[in-house]
């Protein structure tokens, strides 16, 4: 995978305000300025550099109007996510609250890279699909490697 910028995860806490402090691991990946939305499960919620948006938002956009389910997609990502977002001087990023309800975060979140981006899960969610993920490792290998080899 070319650009695997984000790696490991990383468990810590929101503020009281929905504040989550970025792990430094992540934060020059990230940029200056990035986009906050929703994984494609809606199980997270997900940080894209402004590269990594500009690729998505380029194949939205290629959704024709006349196309109905196309758009209640393109309505769903685009309308979930918060452009132009920016770190504040302690590395904290206000998760937007339609964001955090959606994904369900209480206080106790993890970091997860997933190469061109990174998910803010939940911590029970993150372990509940974690183990479900591993113990599902075999399917999972079959379904990888007979999809993309």
């Amino acid at each position: 995978m070319a650009g695997a910028a984000f790696s490991g995860n990383f468990s810590h806490t929101l503020d009281p305000k929905g504040r989550a402090i970025i792990p430094a691991a992540f934060r020059a990946a990230l940029g200056e300025k990035f986009t906050i939305g929703l994984n494609g499960k809606f199980t997270a919620v997900a940080l894209y550099p402004s590269d990594r948006w500009a690729s998505i938002s380029e194949e939205l956009n290629k959704i024709p109007e006349s196309d109905a389910p196309g758009m209640s997609y393109v309505r769903l990502i685009v309308g979930n996510s918060f452009a132009d977002c920016e770190l504040d001087a302690q590395g904290r990023v206000l998760l937007p609250p339609p964001l955090r309800q959606k994904a369900r975060l209480q206080k106790d979140i993890r970091f997860v890279g997933v190469g061109g981006y990174f998910e803010v899960w939940d911590e029970e969610a993150y372990q509940r699909e974690s183990a479900a993920a591993e113990a599902d490792i075999d399917a999972l290998m079959r379904h990888v490697n007979g999809q993309y080899h």
